[in-house]
């Protein structure tokens, strides 16, 4: 009988435990120093792609880019309240759904405290565009998800959603646009990027910092020169948040302009084919009362 030892040595055979290297959180200070630091503020949207319509089976919706933040909204039919909820108000109800992707960040453990107040500040956003009183007893539901979050996600799917609300041929008061900004260490970055945002948060969270620090998204209507919602996360003085609420406002002026010339194209191109379609039927009949048979 094989001793007690190699008995075990053969049921359980030896395994080897994976070695993995745990890196050490480093100290903010530390990733401020591998930032790259803007030499001069230019108030400039990222390069955008947008698509209107990018889904065939929703009323309407839109595909955003902005630099390596991609975002897609959509758009369901309004559907009528329920007995119940009707007693609430007149003009219609919106509901916006807010998502990530699985592989949308580096640290999924923080997706649902996101997704959460980002769903919140979207409905903020989005409640004072959309001409409510024109589907009272109706509920609009709006969806977002995240593909890829690279900063300023919460101001991307803003303006996806404006999109996809004029694609869906949603009343609205204007065209909303939004973008991000934020300020750490006497340093201003326009557009900042995922590593820049959650360094400003964890700041914010943990509050070991005095010096200025903070997120800006601010969200505005040109036409009526209207801001919708101003997001603002960390510790500024008055005449920063004015001062940083200023460039957001700026750089919405070039991403409306970019919007602008997306749906127009969109418009133009949709006007083409009904025109087309409708020769092409005035053909067919033409050909149907002369008597013409294929």
């Amino acid at each position: 009988m094989p001793p007690p030892s190699a008995s075990r040595k053969f049921m359980y055979p030896e395994q080897s435990v994976p070695y993995t290297v745990y890196a050490k959180r480093e100290h903010p200070d530390d990733i401020f120093a591998k930032l790259d630091k803007p030499n001069e503020l230019k108030l400039e949207e990222r390069p955008t792609f947008l698509k209107v319509g990018a889904l065939e089976t929703v009323k309407g919706s839109a595909y955003m880019e902005y630099g390596k933040t991609k975002v897609m909204a959509s758009i369901e039919p309004p559907r009528e309240l329920g007995k119940q909820t009707k007693k609430i108000g007149t003009l219609g109800i919106v509901t916006c759904t807010l998502k990530y992707a699985p592989f949308a960040v580096k640290d999924p453990a923080c997706i649902p405290r996101k997704e959460t107040s980002m769903a919140l500040a979207l409905k903020k956003a989005l409640e004072p565009v959309i001409c409510r009183h024109e589907f009272p007893y109706f509920q609009l539901e709006i969806k977002v998800i995240i593909l890829d979050d690279d900063g300023c996600a919460l101001s991307t799917a803003i303006n996806c959603c404006g999109a996809a609300l004029v694609d869906a041929g949603i009343a609205t008061y204007d065209l909303i646009t939004a973008s991000t900004v934020c300020k750490y260490k006497n340093v201003e970055f326009i557009n900042p990027s995922a590593v820049i945002e959650q360094l400003v948060s964890t700041i914010s969270e943990s509050g070991d910092d005095d010096e200025e620090h903070g997120i800006v998204v601010t969200a505005s209507l040109a036409a009526v020169d209207q801001i919708t919602e101003c997001f603002q996360k960390g510790y500024l003085k008055p005449e920063t948040l004015k001062e940083l609420t200023e460039h957001t406002l700026a750089i919405n002026e070039r991403i409306l302009d970019t919007v602008r010339f997306v749906l127009y194209n969109k418009v133009k191109q949709q006007l083409r084919k009904d025109k087309d379609g409708a020769e092409m039927s005035d053909t067919i009949n033409a050909v149907t009362d002369l008597g013409i048979e294929e």
